[in-house]
């Protein structure tokens, strides 16, 4: 199991934190985001960290380190080090939100389990559409 991440003890607003050192993220539209949580959790995957920007209509899960370096799927963007993102903290409630809160479970979500999600989650908001 993986041991919970310390970042969040040291939040108590959202704040703008380097990706690349303990996470990396993976940012999706949200509605293919929300359909993949919904997929990981009906497998029982486990799910770290998943913030919902309502700002930019993104959702962004933490994956482990080094995730961008490898990372190509087709409407997504892997964002490592170098990259910054705005995080907020444990509960916090507003524009952004956490679908899966990093207090709550694993430090981030496996690469290879987000992958199959995500490409249930384009199949499904697809069928949907069609």
């Amino acid at each position: 199991m993986q041991r919970r991440p310390a970042w969040p003890r040291d939040l108590d607003r959202p704040k703008l934190l380097a990706a690349g050192e303990d996470w990396d993220v993976v940012r999706v539209p949200a509605d293919v985001g929300m359909r993949a949580v919904r997929d990981l959790e009906a497998r029982g995957v486990p799910v770290g960290p998943v913030l919902h920007d309502s700002c930019n209509g993104q959702a962004y899960f933490l994956t482990p380190p080094g995730t961008a370096q490898e990372w190509q799927q087709d409407g997504t963007q892997a964002l490592g080090s170098g990259s910054w993102v705005v995080l907020a903290p444990p509960g916090w409630r507003g524009l952004l939100r956490w679908l899966h809160d990093p207090a709550d479970g694993p430090a981030h979500t496996l690469t290879d389990d987000l992958a199959e999600s995500l490409v249930a989650a384009v199949v499904t908001g697809e069928d949907a559409e069609g």
